[in-house]
């Protein structure tokens, strides 16, 4: 009994895995997924003279990312290798943007995605800085859903 207790406290101390299999993991471990960008102008990012981005992560490096987040694909939950910061806003494929973000939930990756066409739409239009929102959204993207979108039954706030 002492042993199987050692054990389970091992696995839950380890960072990223107690995270993950209580299912709070909408957002990313901030130690190993801070954020990383190039630093882009809204030029850069908008219009018919922007930069084009590589959007594809390679299968080596997302393996990486599940190892560095001990998540075992055979663990039932679903995961896509999502970008902290969106290439659309300027992020890399750096394993430092990269987390496993799960497929279901509250807060799944289809309402990040969301934020982030809003966040790019807001840096086009000339109210919302490159770098802020990059900012925003390796800080907490849920913060700054509910910030630019609102939550539900809320109106969102106008960008500062």
């Amino acid at each position: 009994m002492r042993t199987l207790l050692i054990a389970l406290l091992i696995t839950f101390s380890l960072p990223g895995r107690g995270q993950a299999q209580q299912g709070s993991a909408h957002l990313p471990d901030p130690k190993l997924t801070p954020g990383a960008a190039q630093k882009v102008t809204k030029d850069d990012l908008c219009g018919s003279g922007s930069k084009t981005f590589d959007g594809s992560v390679p299968i080596s490096l997302k393996r990486k990312v599940f190892e560095r987040y001990r998540i075992r694909l055979d663990g039932g939950t679903a995961y896509n290798i999502d970008r902290l910061i969106p290439v659309s806003l300027g992020g890399s494929n750096a394993i430092t943007n990269l987390w496993p973000q799960p497929l279901s939930g509250e807060w799944h990756y289809a309402k990040k995605n969301k934020l982030e066409q809003r966040l790019h739409k807001l840096v086009c239009s000339g109210e919302l800085d490159p770098e802020k929102a990059q900012q925003e959204i390796s800080t907490d993207w849920i913060s700054a859903y509910k910030k630019y979108l609102g939550a539900p039954g809320r109106q969102p706030s106008a960008p500062k």
